[in-house]
């Protein structure tokens, strides 16, 4: 691993890469689905990982279908999601490959509740958080894209409010 000060790599790359990063929690968090798939390669891996289960991967339609069910249970049930991401680290990057990694802050909050104080303290307790690990290629039209992830929740509350 390059040490985190170094500054041989690309800045133009380096952009991309943590703009992109930061797109993944923007679009999938508006549910703009169809943007946010474009943020993958066409046929992209994800690891689930909980705490006390064996690791869920998903790969390629099966990853869009549940990601896309998934968002859409979100709406049926009436909840915001809202992923802040921090600590961005881009851990490795040449000119094709690139890894980051990113603590997620994550909170579902009831839509409902938005405009209610003294509901929306008790809403926002449910914030979780999660480990990611992007693993993302530069594809030959020169655009950065995620090839696989991992999330690896550090709380079982987080756990209870993904399914």
């Amino acid at each position: 691993m390059n040490h985190p000060g170094n500054t041989d790599f690309d800045v133009k790359d380096r952009l991309a890469i943590i703009n992109l990063c930061n797109a993944y929690a923007n679009h999938f968090d508006k549910n703009e689905l169809g943007d946010w798939f474009t943020l993958f390669t066409e046929n992209p891996t994800c690891v689930i990982c909980l705490s006390d289960e064996p690791p869920v991967t998903v790969i390629g339609d099966d990853f869009k279908n549940l990601l896309s069910q998934y968002r859409e249970s979100m709406v049926e049930a009436g909840t915001q999601p809202l992923h802040l991401d921090t600590n961005l680290a881009i851990q490795e990057q040449d000119p094709n490959r690139a890894t980051a990694e990113a603590y997620i802050m994550y909170m579902p909050l009831e839509i409902a509740a938005f405009n209610l104080p003294e509901k929306s303290f008790f809403e926002t307790r449910i914030t979780g958080t999660a480990r990611y690990t992007w693993s993302l290629l530069k594809g030959d039209d020169g655009i950065w894209r995620i090839d696989s992830y991992r999330i690896a929740y550090l709380q079982k509350v987080v756990e209870a409010t993904a399914h």
